[in-house]
C-alpha cells in the first residue's frame, strides 16, 4: 500500500531509487 502511494505520489527518480524497496513489499 505504501509503496503504490509512494510511486504515485513521489517522482519516477524517487520510485526507481527506492525500486528495489518497493519490489521487496510489493512482493
Amino acid at each position: 500500500m505504501v509503496g503504490h502511494k509512494l510511486g504515485e505520489f513521489a517522482p519516477t527518480r524517487t520510485f526507481r531509487g527506492h525500486s528495489s524497496r518497493i519490489e521487496r513489499i510489493s512482493g
